[in-house]
């Protein structure tokens, strides 16, 4: 009898713990199921909330301000492919989704999924096809205020072709552009798009080769391929330079050398063989800088560099320089039996001609050559008259037609001289300038 008694008790105290569970099942899904503030909120923007309806009335117009910012910027060269990293803001008043924070437990701000809210269906418009038309409301975020103003942070990834000049090369600047703006069908202006000045914040450890110069931002209209649509918006025209420190070592420098070089080939003696030498080693330089240059430029430059056609004439001058070397030698070493024309003997004969000419190394060159071809018609004179030892007058006749043709050889490499230093500076200030 006693242990019936148990066994119902047991019972009795399991049916009133399984009930007493379920109340307090019930009482904490009721309490997790409360709405919040945020929840209630959202749910009364969002009622009757057309996404596909402008937030203004038909006949007012929308206005939409843009801000770009760019943070890193870079250039495919070959490809002609200029590619630019950044954000991009942007903000409208949507006065359907207003609300007043009191009334919500003070909320003055919440964020949204864009694709909840009205689409401005604002793109980059770009001839490149993984860039061309690209919406910053797909994934976006919105944040919006009580007063209904929405402010949107977009990132920005674009990619577009830019017609190069290399002409100055590599101290060049590229201007590429950033067409930023919808697609709107016939003359439909409902939405107006303002734009604030762009901002960049490169990040220069990222960007090696190019830096932004400067941001210019005009309004931007034109037809679409179609013809029935036109696009709105504005061009971000980007200035970028490159950054050419290691270009003033590895061709400034050079070149500066390569000059002084080619100047010095004219105050070397004129006899001197060391002038072959120096203007072979002048153009082998020349043409390994043109090497450089053809396997590093892009072939798709427009116009040829300064920098490539200040090397190529140099290759000219040089191989002037080496015809008129071999020129000089055989002009000084020759033995002239026919004096020289009147004209040139007369020119050569002038004060400030003849000071120019005979001035240093070269006047006791053109005595040491005076003095060979003296000592050589001496031995033919005392060959010929069996040990006479007066040198007759034909002989300084003779002397006095070599004096001459030396002397030409000298002016003729100071004249060179000067058109050389007149060329190679008008092609340095072509390239600077």
């Amino acid at each position: 009898m006693i242990k019936g008694y148990r066994i119902a008790f047991l019972l009795l105290c399991l049916v009133l713990y399984c009930y007493a569970d379920d109340a307090t099942s019930d009482s904490s899904k009721t309490t997790s199921t409360q709405p919040t503030w945020l929840d209630k909120l959202k749910k009364d923007l969002l009622t009757n909330y057309d996404r596909n309806a402008r937030p203004t009335q038909y006949y007012n117009v929308t206005n939409l301000d843009l801000k770009m910012t760019i943070r890193h910027v870079d250039i495919d060269e070959e490809n002609s492919v200029f590619s630019v990293y950044g954000w991009v803001k942007m903000s409208w008043l949507d006065m359907r989704l207003t609300w007043t924070p009191e009334e919500y437990g003070g909320i003055r701000a919440l964020v949204f999924q864009s694709y909840y809210l009205w689409d401005p269906e604002l793109n980059i418009h770009s001839v490149t096809l993984e860039s061309s038309g690209t919406s910053f409301m797909g994934t976006a975020n919105v944040r919006v205020g009580h007063d209904g103003m929405h402010y949107c942070t977009e990132r920005l990834n674009f990619k577009s072709f830019c017609e190069m000049n290399f002409r100055r090369w590599p101290f060049d600047k590229q201007r590429c552009s950033v067409l930023l703006g919808k697609t709107a069908a016939g003359d439909d202006d409902a939405i107006r798009i303002t734009t604030q000045p762009a901002e960049w914040e490169q990040i220069n450890q990222v960007s090696p080769m190019w830096q932004i110069v400067d941001i210019s931002v005009e309004k931007y209209q034109n037809a679409m391929e179609t013809g029935y649509e036109k696009y709105n918006g504005y061009q971000y025209g980007v200035l970028v330079q490159r950054k050419v420190q290691i270009f003033n070592s590895t061709i400034i420098a050079p070149a500066i050398v390569l000059i002084l070089m080619s100047l010095a080939f004219f105050w070397l003696p004129p006899s001197t063989s060391e002038k072959v030498l120096l203007n072979c080693v002048n153009a082998a330089v020349v043409c390994a800088f043109l090497l450089y240059f053809t396997i590093h430029l892009p072939l798709l430059a427009t116009r040829t560099p300064l920098v490539v056609l200040f090397f190529s004439n140099s290759l000219y001058l040089t191989a002037f320089s080496l015809v008129l070397s071999v020129v000089i030698m055989n002009m000084v070493k020759s033995k002239h039996r026919n004096p020289i024309h009147p004209y040139i003997k007369t020119f050569i004969s002038l004060p400030a001609v003849s000071v120019f000419a005979w001035t240093g190394s070269s006047a006791k060159t053109a005595a040491s050559e005076d003095d060979d071809w003296s000592g050589e018609l001496k031995h033919d004179s005392l060959t010929e008259e069996s040990g006479s030892s007066v040198v007759n007058e034909d002989t300084q006749v003779q002397l006095g037609i070599q004096r001459d043709w030396i002397q030409f050889a000298l002016v003729l490499e100071r004249i060179c001289f000067i058109i050389y230093v007149f060329l190679y500076s008008v092609m340095a200030a072509s390239y600077l300038n």
